[in-house]
């Protein structure tokens, strides 16, 4: 791979405040601290890969007239969306959504 190729990717402050809460949830209120670290483990996987790799993911459907292209990633039963900025190539990840709530509309 050519390193002049790679994206910086960020997450915005949204965002990881959205990670913060799922993974509190999932330690606290399920009682499953293991399950909440090996989630943040793949999170960080999928991530680094849109560093080289940042189309790997389908784009989904615009709603409500959102004026950004989200695309999106799933890890296990969680939706994480990102965009990518090519003149800046960048990758910005902006949210992440248990899979199963109306994630669509609150973006």
């Amino acid at each position: 791979m050519d390193i002049n190729h790679q994206y910086k990717v960020e997450f915005t402050e949204e965002c990881r405040n959205e990670i913060k809460k799922i993974y509190s949830y999932i330690k606290d209120n399920l009682c499953n601290e293991i399950a909440a670290q090996k989630l943040m483990n793949k999170l960080e996987e999928y991530v680094s890969d849109l560093s080289y790799s940042p189309r790997i993911y389908a784009e989904i459907d615009k709603y409500k007239g959102t004026k950004k292209v989200y695309r999106r990633m799933v890890i296990n039963k969680y939706v994480v969306l990102y965009n990518i900025d090519e003149e800046n190539k960048k990758v910005n990840i902006a949210h992440m959504f248990y899979g199963g709530s109306d994630y669509i509309n609150k973006i």
